[in-house]
């Protein structure tokens, strides 16, 4: 297989890098991750029963992004090549995602993607290297003409390599000629998007697959999911809070669409909080260092390339006979100083900036409201750069258990340059500087809490309010119609516009207590004059703004 591509990386590195995943979930929503990064406004994942492969089924991610084009597509096998760190919008730092993910998640992926007048193929089985005990990671890549479907050939070499790799697809992929081939790219019906296919599931001890794909048609849930909250045991409720501000049609196993929330409009009286501090240095530290040291390399080539300028012009004056082409050639060393001169002052100016950045404080925003649905579901979310890492961690008077604060849920959106998540998206590195950020928390949460009164009105009287009239905590609430309108009063239905993607509240009616929305609801449909077009503004969810209000030491306590 001397002519096809190869991954810069050993094969054992597959297994090891796919480890990183210990939960389940994280994996498959690296692969949403890719779609999200590539603009798409949907993604479908759904399965495909075979028998003949380990699990018997194909976990499939069909999404309607910018898709690839055939040299794009080689930069998927280049691990840790990634052009996301530079784009602040985007998830995606390492180019790791879909390796890791769909390596933790089968033992097999195939990739197809279209983009412009090309189609590709990516084609990366573990099954393959250890049938044929090959060390190499092999990856056929496979391009073609969308209009025609045939191969994009440059030279004779270019057939005998489509060949050999059209050769291993068929016979080590579940599609074993060229029809059922082709037949993946129609899956892509737009003009651009790309369909991820997972197969040979990873199994448990018992022989069963780790995602169970029948127990609900319109689900994925963990094969043994005892003991967990809904989002760790249920893929549809994860992805439902996957991102802090979602922009995406999710839909699992087919037509039913995920009803995505963004937390703020699903709490009781939240609140906003900002905090400010200088402890958050490390990432943006780093990242500081690194611009200095562009700097640095720029203003020496610009110095270089000055120096050498000069050297051609005095040259030419002691020579003192100058044709054309000297004169051009000189004009041109000029040039490229002077571009060189121009990128040394702007990435300069970069780190200058950063400099400063550095030494400002960074502010977050805390939310927190109460969760009067649930209130056994509480906790603090946080978010890094929109995406969920971690869910339900306890910090403040909630990691000492009681009653005091439980029921709050807080959430932050966390940029890149204070906090960095691990490679697998499901921790922080900076475990020290996470810590500060949870214990800050934890003190904007307890100054929630005295500023919605709960203490003073008395706990159990403020959940008996809303239905909750046992004494067991973990019990749901009453669904007595009383309780019901009541706890539906205080928090509005926010709901998405399957056109526009944004987001509308809808005004209170007795007529929505219990109502499940049509997965295609559009703003012609709400009943707010005022917003019931896609070219009305989406309604910003007012919150009051709280402050943080350190009691002041008594002189004893400062002794």
């Amino acid at each position: 297989y001397k002519s096809l591509n190869r991954a810069q990386l050993s094969y054992d590195y597959l297994h090891t890098n796919s480890t990183t995943h210990e939960f389940l979930f994280g994996a498959l929503a690296e692969l949403l991750d890719n779609a999200r990064d590539a603009s798409a406004t949907k993604i479908n994942i759904f399965t495909i029963d075979d028998e003949s492969l380990r699990g018997g089924f194909m976990l499939c991610f069909l999404d309607d992004g910018q898709g690839m084009s055939n040299e794009d597509a080689g930069d998927i096998i280049t691990f840790g090549k990634s052009t996301k760190r530079t784009q602040e919008s985007q998830i995606g730092m390492y180019g790791n995602g879909l390796k890791s993910g769909s390596m933790r998640i089968g033992n097999d992926f195939i990739l197809f993607t279209k983009k412009g007048p090309t189609m590709t193929c990516v084609f990366l089985s573990r099954t393959f290297h250890e049938e044929e005990e090959i060390d190499e990671v092999v990856v056929p890549m496979p391009s073609f003409d969308v209009t025609t479907r045939r191969p994009l050939l440059r030279s004779p070499r270019d057939k005998e390599k489509h060949q050999l790799e059209m050769k291993l697809i068929t016979k080590y992929s579940p599609f074993k000629n060229e029809d059922d081939f082709q037949a993946m790219f129609n899956r892509i019906e737009g003009p651009s998007g790309t369909l991820v296919i997972v197969y040979n599931m990873k199994l448990l001890d018992n022989g069963i697959a780790e995602l169970d794909i029948r127990s609900n048609p319109h689900d994925i849930i963990l094969s043994n999911p005892e003991g967990l909250m809904p989002e760790r045991k249920s893929f549809r409720a994860y992805t439902s809070v996957l991102y802090v501000d979602p922009r995406m049609r999710v839909y699992i196993q087919g037509s039913k669409k995920v009803q995505t929330k963004r937390l703020a409009n699903n709490l009781y009286k939240p609140r906003v909080y900002k905090y400010s501090s200088s402890r958050f240095k490390h990432r943006s530290e780093m990242d500081l260092k690194k611009t200095q040291e562009d700097a640095k390399s720029a203003e020496n080539k610009a110095r270089e390339a000055e120096s050498k300028a000069r050297l051609v012009n005095l040259e030419m004056k002691l020579a003192a006979s100058t044709n054309k082409d000297q004169r051009a050639e000189l004009r041109k060393i000029q040039q490229q100083a002077a571009e060189y001169r121009k990128d040394a002052m702007l990435k300069k100016m970069a780190a200058e900036r950063k400099l400063k950045l550095v030494r400002e404080p960074k502010t977050l925003n805390f939310v927190f409201g109460m969760n009067i649905d649930n209130r056994q579901q509480d906790g603090m979310f946080v978010y890094n750069c929109s995406r969920l890492i971690k869910m339900y961690q306890k910090t403040g008077p909630q990691a000492d258990g009681g009653v005091f604060c439980s029921g709050v849920v807080g959430f932050v959106d966390v940029p890149y340059l204070v906090l960095e998540p691990t490679h697998n998206k499901q921790d922080f590195a900076d475990a020290k500087e996470y810590r500060h950020l949870l214990q800050a928390m934890g003190e904007h949460m307890l100054q929630y809490w005295k500023d919605i009164n709960i203490a003073d009105q008395g706990v159990s009287k403020f959940w008996e309010n809303f239905g909750y009239i046992s004494s067991n905590w973990k019990e749901m609430p009453s669904m007595d119609q009383k309780f019901v309108r009541k706890r539906a009063m205080q928090v509005p239905v926010a709901i998405q516009c399957d056109l526009c993607l944004k987001w509308r509240i809808l005004p209170f009616s007795s007529n929505n207590l219990g109502k499940v929305f049509p997965d295609d609801w559009v703003c012609t449909m709400n009943p707010d004059p005022s917003h019931n077009r896609c070219s009305a503004p989406e309604e910003k969810l007012n919150m009051p703004e709280g402050v943080l209000k350190k009691a002041a030491k008594s002189k004893e306590d400062k002794e």
